[in-house]
């Protein structure tokens, strides 16, 4: 029975448009995934502070943060396919611009220009595949697109720390942009085709959504906005100093670094499905709050553990709150946001996270210059921890909310005709 279960799930898979979509993902990220992995490259080039290696890396995440909204927008008004293809030769083009950037400054600006390009690609790609998967599919399709993503964040720092060592951090952001425009626009080439096949329209299957929501539902809906958002963001801003944290305090050589981030990442090839399935039966709120506690004793102790099995698995454990939140939160809003502004939501959703973690990531480079990493991420867990609680109370309290909109959204399914994924 299982097999025959695993036989028909895999022939949907392939006989569906989203493995282009798994693609399209890990194209979009093959530069993003590789700043972090070469900091102490670029740090050494530069002589950059902590500070400054926030400022840089925030560049990014604030440009990519304040790109989502407008992104989310225009994707209900165009062609998500077109928001795709800005999201993925937008980025190489950039890429390349970063790897011959003279000074701080302009590489600051390419970093930021990185960030907005980008943000064209996730509220587009998220909205088709909710439209292209069944509703009782929808958090195991948004898990399997994951997958595209965390292979590049697992695979890029591989290839980089192998490739600067030839080339240098300039060299490797070069090499890989070329290759990654040239693939890019003939995968978004065969996503136009595809969706356009199966007949694919910005506006198909929305409903004209007449019930009125109340404060209630909207304070509901903004408190797992904020739990999602805010802790993606404080957690995202850590991992991105956890190849300096590797080199300063257990002495690892940059290169090594860089490959060691990956293992935060190699989460995304198994929890993120597995997330995205159990959201469809389990639930999405209890993952996510779950997930939100387990990473603050793991933020807590990466500074203070010492180097062998125990490092590595706190790193698995942050990888595994990473690829938690993002199909749980992808499908939750989907699932519950009104019809008309699902896109603009998931743009508020990637807003939240990626500007969130633009401005702590320059803080926690400020408390680390000061008092060390063990400061900074003791804050960081502290915040998480009083985040949950906070937003936990109110999605609790206003749980009749999220049961009424469960039943809407029910009810609106059954009149959609959604196209088979």
């Amino acid at each position: 029975m299982l097999t025959q279960k695993l036989r028909g799930y895999l022939r949907t898979f392939f006989g569906s448009i989203l493995p282009l979509f798994v693609l399209a993902h890990f194209t979009h990220h093959v530069i993003t995934a590789i700043a972090a992995p070469l900091l102490p490259l670029i740090r050494t080039s530069f002589s950059l502070s902590y500070t400054q290696s926030g400022v840089l890396l925030s560049s990014y995440t604030i440009a990519y943060g304040l790109g989502h909204l407008p992104a989310g927008w225009l994707s209900d008004r165009i062609s998500p396919v077109l928001m795709i293809f800005v999201g993925i030769a937008g980025v190489a083009i950039a890429g390349v611009l970063f790897g011959l950037a003279p000074t701080f400054a302009l590489l600051v600006v390419a970093n930021a220009l990185i960030g907005l390009t980008g943000s064209g690609y996730h509220p587009a790609a998220s909205y088709l595949i909710s439209r292209v998967a069944k509703p009782e599919q929808r958090g195991s399709a948004l898990g399997v697109h994951v997958i595209g993503g965390s292979a590049s964040y697992f695979l890029a720092p591989l290839l980089a720390g192998g490739i600067a060592v030839a080339l240098g951090w300039r060299g490797t952001f070069i090499a890989l942009s070329i290759p990654t425009l040239l693939l890019g626009i003939a995968l978004v080439l065969l996503l136009q085709r595809a969706t356009v096949k199966r007949g694919i329209s910005k506006a198909e299957g929305r409903s004209m959504e007449k019930q009125r929501r109340g404060s209630r539902f909207w304070i509901w809906l903004f408190s797992f906005l904020v739990l999602s958002t805010l802790s993606g963001a404080l957690v995202g801003s850590t991992i991105g100093f956890v190849p300096l944290l590797l080199v300063d305090n257990f002495g690892v050589r940059a290169e090594t670094a860089a490959s060691l981030l990956a293992i935060v990442f190699s989460g995304g090839f198994w929890v993120a499905p597995l997330a995205g399935y159990l959201s469809d039966r389990v639930g999405k709120l209890p993952l996510l709050s779950g997930a939100c506690i387990m990473v603050v004793p793991t933020i807590f102790l990466l500074p203070r553990i010492s180097m062998g099995v125990g490092l590595y698995i706190l790193l698995i454990l942050v990888g595994m709150f990473v690829f938690v939140r993002m199909p749980v939160s992808e499908s939750f809003l989907f699932a519950h946001a009104p019809a008309r502004q699902r896109s603009t939501l998931l743009g508020v959703y990637f807003l939240g996270s990626n500007l969130g973690g633009g401005v702590f990531t320059p803080v926690i480079g400020w408390l680390s210059d000061r008092y060390g990493f063990r400061y900074s991420f003791a804050v960081i867990a502290l915040a998480v921890l009083v985040l949950t609680l906070i937003c936990g109370a109110l999605l609790a309290g206003l749980r009749q909310e999220g049961k009424s909109s469960e039943a809407r959204r029910v009810s609106t399914a059954e009149e959609e005709k959604s196209p088979e994924g």
